[in-house]
Parts: structure tokens; sequence; C-alpha cells
């Protein structure tokens, strides 16, 4: 075995939280930096089709995605 042949034999890194955000902003168009300020910061989005994303994609019901 050589090393590339080890190192491609290795399992695919798994980062639920930076997957999350990856999916999010790949399904609504935005960057990443827009979809960590929807969680960090509060921040809404103006499109309504980005809340319905994260109501897809998480499965909590828009009224309660930001209640802190």
């Amino acid at each position: 075995m050589t090393l590339r042949g080890y190192y491609e034999g290795l399992p695919d890194a798994n980062c639920p939280k930076t997957d999350f955000i990856n999916e999010v902003a790949s399904r609504t168009g935005v960057t990443s930096t827009t979809v960590r300020n929807w969680i960090f910061y509060g921040m809404k989005p103006a499109n309504e089709n980005h809340i319905k994303v994260l109501v897809d994609v998480t499965g909590i019901p828009a009224d309660e995605l930001w209640m802190d």
C-alpha cells in the first residue's frame, strides 16, 4: 500500500455544523457568512424563501427560529 492509497482509504471527515451551514448557504444562494449571521447574531433573512429553507432543513417552525 502506498501513502496515497492509505490517505484515500481514510473515511471522509464529518463536520455536522459546517455541513449544516454549507447546505443552507447552497440552498438559499447566500454566503456561509450570511448563514452564520442568521445563526449567531439573530439577523433574520429578508427573503421569505430563505426562512422556508431554514424551516425545511431544521424542522423548526418559522416563529420559533429566533426566540432568544
